[in-house]
């Protein structure tokens, strides 16, 4: 009897189909990327696969490099948009295609500025222990504009 009942279990779990990641899954794990990015670095680590690298500004950084160039900009505030979003996703992974459009206040040595962004941007994120992590982003800016508040 108890080999029946491990069999029928075993049946019940082995025929139920694996869920596709949903594009709400994929949305809100890419928001909390930015919202780690831009107030809680110390936790990024929690969001990226151990093999993460982005390549940003036409350069390769590790998830090491690219924590260290994030935390030489001194950020007053920080306001995205993101515009025409692609979110393609199967059962272990998604892509997700984007226009980000950034502005930052921030202190630099001749005073406050006014960072202004245009990037196309793409990402891919696997599931990890049943959470989505990112292994990869691509980032690209097409429009940068500066300004001077002082």
């Amino acid at each position: 009897m108890k080999k029946i009942t491990l069999l029928f279990t075993f049946l019940i779990f082995a025929c139920q189909s694996p869920t596709k990641i949903s594009e709400k899954e994929v949305m809100e794990t890419f928001d909390n990327f930015f919202v780690v990015i831009d107030n809680d670095l110390d936790s990024f680590e929690s969001l990226v696969t151990n093999d993460f690298f982005i390549f940003e500004n036409s350069r390769h950084y590790s998830k090491e490099e690219f924590i260290e160039f994030v935390k030489t900009f001194d950020i007053i505030s920080v306001n995205r948009k993101f515009e025409d979003v692609t979110i393609d996703t199967d059962y272990n992974s998604a892509h997700i295609s984007l226009k980000q459009f950034g502005e930052f206040i921030v202190n630099t040595p001749e005073g406050k500025a006014k960072l202004e962004f245009e990037w196309l941007e793409s990402a891919y994120a696997i599931k990890v222990e049943n959470k989505l992590k990112f292994k990869f982003y691509f980032s690209e800016a097409i429009r940068t504009n500066t300004t001077n508040l002082d």
